[in-house]
């Protein structure tokens, strides 16, 4: 993002405070020790938190997930922030009742216009892939959409590939011939470029739907693998029902049933394959690329700046919680010397 808004004309500072005031400044995740600092340097800024973590969601539900949460600590962040940016709509929702203005962004993809179109044709020897983190295919693959590739394996010529880190963790499913890859930035890519068929579970069951980290979660690997014209079968989560359309752009599924059927549709079907896959990297050129990306920031820029600053009380200083996960990574960026903004820095990627 730091180099599409820098071509129309921002100037960004990234991973560094410098030594200017910023008019608008924007931290990763809710970390009260960042945004202490930014406070402490540019104390009349804009402040914003993109993807807030647990921020809005109910406290019955953090004080499981996370003891160690101080409810202190997440409410001084909010009384020091005037905005946050999310990723989808629920989310959104989640925050309205904090008081301060919310702003919907994209996960967009990079140059996929430039990107090799696989046109499909055969029906044997085909690649089902999953990349990602190992979360979704360890947990949320399993039992359903695992049980359906099992049963699938004695009817159809076909391999998995799944293409995560820490690849020699990974459940392997009994009876499917499976290739653990790690995931590298080099090589990441071309894997993706040899799928068929992509498998993007978001849940497991329809009891997870209950767990706040899971329906705010987005189609965001679906797009990755549409922008290569391969089609997907993933889990229907709210966010993705609202970017993607069963039948033209994915296939939907929950149970073992609903993931059989839908993955032995496109093994069987190499012309879905290819109208789902086409229409899919489509609709990803029109509403998910870098350009679209960096109009909907900009303008989210320019509306933010001319709204009021929400008094902030500001917080003792704290020692930074989670050393281990928790980055100190900055970006920022200043538009016409004036408009400032600061970008996400973070090593690890909140889905």
């Amino acid at each position: 993002m730091k180099d599409l808004i820098e071509s129309v004309g921002i100037t960004a500072d990234l991973n560094v405070l410098g030594t200017s005031s910023y008019d608008i400044a924007i931290v990763h995740w809710a970390r009260p020790e960042i945004i202490r600092r930014v406070l402490e340097h540019s104390p009349e800024a804009h402040l914003g938190v993109l993807n807030p973590g647990y921020l809005g969601y109910p406290r019955s539900y953090i004080e499981e997930a996370d003891p160690e949460v101080t409810f202190q600590v997440l409410d001084s962040v909010v009384a020091n922030v005037d905005f946050f940016i999310v990723t989808g709509i629920m989310w959104r929702d989640m925050l309205l009742p904090f008081g301060r203005r919310v702003y919907e962004t994209i996960d967009y993809i990079t140059d996929a216009e430039d990107r090799p179109l696989k046109k499909h044709s055969r029906t044997h020897d085909l690649v089902i892939g999953y990349h990602g983190n190992d979360l979704h295919y360890a947990e949320d693959f399993f039992p359903h959409g695992a049980a359906a590739l099992h049963r699938l394996a004695s009817e159809h010529d076909f391999r998995l590939k799944v293409v995560v880190r820490n690849p020699e963790k990974q459940p392997v499913i009994d009876g499917v011939r499976t290739e653990l890859i790690a995931w590298e930035l080099e090589s990441y890519e071309r894997h993706l470029q040899s799928f068929d068929i992509g498998v993007c579970p978001v849940f497991s069951s329809l009891d997870q739907l209950i767990n706040p980290f899971t329906y705010i979660r987005n189609p965001n690997r679906v797009n990755t693998l549409l922008a290569y014209g391969i089609p997907s079968v993933t889990s229907p989560v709210v966010q993705s029902c609202h970017d993607l359309q069963h039948g033209e752009t994915t296939l939907f599924a929950v149970t073992e049933a609903g993931w059989y059927e839908a993955l032995k549709q496109l093994i069987v079907q190499p012309e879905l394959r290819n109208r789902i896959g086409h229409r899919g990297r489509a609709m990803v050129e029109q509403r998910f690329s870098s350009k679209v990306a960096a109009d909907r920031f900009i303008a989210m820029l320019e509306e933010e700046i001319i709204k009021p600053l929400v008094p902030k009380p500001g917080f003792e200083r704290m020692r930074e919680e989670r050393p281990s996960t928790w980055t100190t990574v900055y970006s920022f960026a200043r538009r016409r010397l004036t408009s400032l903004v600061s970008e996400v820095g973070a090593r690890e990627i909140f889905q």
